[in-house]
């Protein structure tokens, strides 16, 4: 994948343009409750976007727990870990 600056950069990218975002505003506390746009349906079409992005498939669990930012970035490292 690259660097964890690389990746961080990417699932921000990934995230503001489905939440329409500011990447700027994202940090590792930064959470669903954070973002007005950030409902069900967004959580739905982020994780899409993400497993598109990465080529990852994330489990219900994962979909589940991924409610800020760190978690997702974790998430997402996991699966391109192996």
């Amino acid at each position: 994948m690259g660097t964890a600056l690389e990746l961080e950069t990417r699932i921000k990218g990934v995230m503001a343009e489905v939440l329409d975002l500011d990447p700027g505003v994202i940090d590792d506390n930064f959470s669903r409750h954070e973002a007005s746009s950030w409902d069900s349906l967004s959580h739905l079409r982020l994780v899409t976007a993400l497993e598109e992005a990465f080529g990852v498939k994330l489990t219900m669990k994962d979909v589940e727990e991924m409610s800020r930012y760190g978690v997702i970035r974790e998430r997402i490292a996991g699966r391109l870990q192996g």
